[in-house]
């Protein structure tokens, strides 16, 4: 943590400068936005083939990171659970009683601390989780893992650390310092899975399908410090594979999956850890 790339990320105001950034990715100044845009695509190599719409039709940098995909481009797995994202499945494992998730070899943290709610944790105890990295290349809308019921949802405010490979190798319980906005969905029978979308440094906004006013770093989310609570005021379901939200730039999607999901999906996630996932894909 010493080194001076990460002093200077300790010192730095992180939410004020990803602010500003997603202003920047936002802009629509003619020419400079369309060069901006293409620099963008060019320099991470972004697979326009399966894009709704050619280059072109983005006005700058925003509208191609939220870019949707054409019809098809993600088929949906016959399996229970599917990756709701593109990116890379980090870490995974089951909870003992500690109900400690793996940050990086040698850190840990709680599912208490990343919720800010020890009632809800334990409702997942005997449950498991998996974490999904997007990187900037990306495909960055986030879809339903399961067909079900949304429960509620809740944000929790925070930091904006880089969330790459060293920053979580290096930042103490970074996932429960980093803002995060979590939907909870329950299945027919009962069971539940959370989706916990991580903020991180230049993420200029987190959004949901379901309501307009959870938007992250929007003005429209009270800042009190504390974590907040949203329940729906009408039903509100999801289809497998079903479009959820966006990360408006990359970030951490982590899935939290109860008891009887993990029971009855044998070895779940564990094939899959370290290797590349897309949005549809059996976990």
């Amino acid at each position: 943590m010493n080194t001076p790339f990460y002093v200077f990320m300790k010192l730095l105001p992180k939410n004020a400068a990803s602010r500003a950034f997603g202003v920047f990715t936002r802009l629509r100044i003619p020419v400079f936005s369309k060069l901006a845009r293409n620099a963008f695509a060019a320099y991470y190599k972004l697979n326009m083939e399966e894009s709704e719409f050619p280059l072109s039709h983005y006005r700058n940098i925003g509208e191609l990171f939220i870019r949707r995909l054409k019809p098809g481009a993600r088929p949906v797995a016959d399996s229970e659970i599917v990756s709701p994202v593109d990116g890379v499945l980090s870490q995974t494992a089951t909870f003992d009683e500690r109900q400690e998730l793996i940050q990086a070899k040698g850190k840990t943290y709680t599912l208490k601390d990343l919720l800010r709610d020890e009632e809800m944790a334990k409702r997942f105890e005997g449950g498991a989780f998996a974490t999904i990295y997007l990187a900037p290349f990306n495909y960055h809308r986030i879809h339903s893992p399961v067909k079900g019921e949304l429960v509620d949802a809740s944000y929790c405010p925070g930091t904006l650390w880089p969330v790459n490979a060293g920053s979580v190798e290096r930042v103490e319980g970074l996932f429960c310092i980093n803002e995060r906005l979590t939907s909870r969905i329950r299945l027919e029978d009962g069971s539940e899975i959370l989706v916990v979308k991580v903020g991180a440094t230049n993420v200029g906004r987190i959004g949901v399908v379901y309501s307009d006013d959870l938007l992250t770093n929007a003005g429209k989310i009270p800042h009190s410090g504390k974590r907040m609570d949203w329940v729906p005021s009408e039903k509100v379901t999801f289809e497998k594979g079903g479009e959820l939200g966006r990360f408006e730039m990359g970030s951490t999607v982590i899935l939290v999956v109860d008891k009887k999901i993990r029971e009855r999906n044998p070895g779940l996630f564990q094939s899959r850890v370290g290797t590349a996932v897309k949005v549809g894909e059996a976990l």
